[in-house]
């Protein structure tokens, strides 16, 4: 068990106390409390009591967390059918106007996906790429996995993000797994906070 990987999950589980912590890791408290201790030390995280219980969250202001989260989001990828990681890495490849933030949701994201499951990604352009649905369906025809893009500019996103109200932000921010822009995503959270 590395430090990144209790990192991940109170990334992936953020206020999750300690005693959880230590059933979803299957490991000791002990061994559990001194990677939190480490993490602590090092700032990436911070501590929140409530009631008996201390809640654990990511530390959004540390600049050294980006690193981190690039490689929690790489390690989740990875976790995917590569046809998966195939598929997006085909699309952005074959896109001219590169998106800043890419984007996995849906049922990839959530860990619930079948064989038949449809592969939703979001790209946020700086503007709108009119090329990309055509090019969308040429990769989804290429890979044998129906692709399901949502496409936004970087301004409707950032409004949307902090529209409390948006189900489809607040169900993105629940479940996702960002391929690129991991800065842009915490650029918006600090911004949040």
């Amino acid at each position: 068990m590395t430090v990144i990987e209790v990192l991940a999950a109170i990334y992936t589980h953020e206020g999750i106390h300690l005693r959880e912590l230590c059933r979803k890791l299957q490991l000791s408290m002990p061994a559990v409390k001194n990677h939190v201790d480490k993490l602590l030390k090092e700032g990436l995280i911070i501590k929140h009591p409530e009631g008996r219980n201390l809640k654990l969250y990511l530390n959004r202001a540390n600049r050294n967390l980006s690193s981190y989260v690039y490689q929690i989001e790489a390690m989740r990828l990875k976790q995917l059918p590569k046809q998966v990681g195939d598929v997006v890495f085909d699309l952005l490849s074959v896109l001219e106007n590169k998106p800043i933030l890419v984007v996995v949701f849906g049922s990839y994201a959530k860990g619930t996906f079948t064989k038949t499951s449809d592969l939703d990604v979001l790209l946020v352009f700086n503007k709108p790429d009119e090329e990309a649905e055509r090019k969308a369906k040429l990769v989804s025809s290429r890979h044998g996995i129906r692709l399901e893009p949502v496409y936004l500019s970087w301004s409707s996103f950032e409004k949307k993000f902090f529209d409390e109200k948006d189900a489809f932000m607040k169900e993105l921010k629940e479940n996702k797994i960002i391929v690129t822009g991991v800065e842009y995503w915490r650029e918006l959270e600090n911004e949040k906070a």
